[in-house]
């Protein structure tokens, strides 16, 4: 196996893990969506402390597994990996907090992880939405990239729109994860959030493609010396002037199934969610979120981090790599902790299953509460 194909490869797998990482966040964000509400509600502590530990513990470890991954295999992304999931990390340490509802402030604490869960699914859509837009930032050989904008200047329009689609997205999962295990009025209320979040996914979604297409302007690398082969920093350079970044789209025309998942999966989840279905509608929401990420992946691929004000200083999948002995070592390491993490993230949620389950009689007395008050509310329209 040589270098190049080792890039290639070490690129679809840091693409496996954060579409995974994408999906731990997702199962999580509907219980944090939904605390404001079981604040009021369920007043049992329903065995948190134990169901909560798992899916912490398997939330922090996709994080590491994240984290040492990037700074391993893509050393020059410098200090952005460490930064980035230390600030998921920490706000994950608040939706735990969040969840201590049998505390006295409990409504405060549910509030705290209603943000706190929020964030890091928006946080991740307007770093995604701005890789489109590319980053202003240069490279000065040996003294590294410098980065020439603001804070501010991360939320465009269309990467805070970006935002939305992936919160959306990860709520919809979420609410159906919630659903798929909740009883009584916890189902009823995930079930409500399902389809408010898929229908805004929708929307967000089909905006941020008509968005993209028409006025964003993305770029390509191109070979200038070995056509035949992959491109390196040898034999590349990037050009502007691919538009709506549809090259690579045009280039591999089953790349279209990608966006035609992501939309197909929401629809069924919403049509799931109308009819009940939970474990419908979680797959639905599982095929929405691996299509989409795998939309972006497609439409980028090379490019990790593109700029904006100096084009030669974009990070790409070939010149961004670590050694050949690193990705080697990685590679046999990652063929032996990447299943076991798979394995333990199975047995934890498998371990969480009655998180949401009501006790029997509470579960009885606020469904036939819910009952009434659907009843009550139908016969008012």
């Amino acid at each position: 196996m040589d270098y190049e194909q080792l890039k290639f490869i070490w690129w679809l797998l840091i693409g496996m893990l954060l579409i995974g990482l994408v999906l731990v966040e997702g199962l999580d964000q509907g219980a944090r969506v939904l605390m404001p509400i079981l604040a009021r509600h369920v007043r049992e502590p329903l065995r948190r402390d134990r169901a909560i530990a798992s899916p912490q513990s398997v939330y922090l470890l996709w994080l590491a597994a994240i984290g040492c991954t990037l700074s391993l295999v893509w050393p020059r992304l410098g200090l952005m990996p460490c930064l980035g999931v230390g600030l998921i990390a920490l706000l994950s340490l608040l939706r735990r907090y969040g969840l201590q509802l049998n505390r006295p402030a409990g409504n405060a604490w549910a509030w705290t992880g209603l943000v706190s869960g929020l964030l890091p699914a928006l946080l991740i859509g307007v770093m995604l939405g701005n890789l489109f837009l590319g980053l202003p930032f240069s490279s000065c050989g040996q003294a590294g990239c410098h980065y020439h904008g603001a804070l501010s200047g991360l939320f465009e329009p269309f990467a805070v729109l970006v935002g939305g689609v992936c919160l959306s997205m990860l709520s919809q999962l979420g609410a159906a994860w919630v659903m798929l295990h909740g009883d009584g009025a916890v189902r009823w209320r995930a079930r409500q959030v399902t389809w408010v979040a898929g229908s805004m996914f929708l929307a967000s979604f089909l905006g941020a493609v008509l968005w993209l297409g028409a006025g964003s302007h993305g770029y390509s690398l191109s070979a200038v010396t070995l056509p035949g082969v992959l491109c390196s920093p040898s034999n590349g350079v990037v050009l502007p002037g691919n538009v709506g970044w549809q090259a690579n789209y045009r280039a591999w025309p089953w790349a279209w199934l990608a966006p035609l998942f992501a939309i197909t999966g929401a629809v069924l989840a919403l049509f799931a969610a109308w009819q009940s279905r939970a474990g419908l509608a979680l797959l639905g929401g599982g095929m929405a979120t691996c299509a989409t990420l795998s939309s972006a992946g497609f439409a980028l691929f090379p490019f990790i981090v593109p700029s904006n004000l100096q084009l030669s200083a974009s990070l790409t999948a070939w010149d961004a790599m670590g050694s050949e002995k690193t990705l080697g070592m990685m590679l046999i390491v990652a063929s032996v902790l990447v299943p076991m993490l798979l394995a333990y993230t199975v047995y934890s949620l498998l371990k969480g299953w009655d998180l949401f389950i009501e006790p029997r009689s509470a579960a009885h007395s606020s469904w036939h509460r819910d009952t009434r008050m659907v009843r009550r509310h139908l016969a008012l329209r």
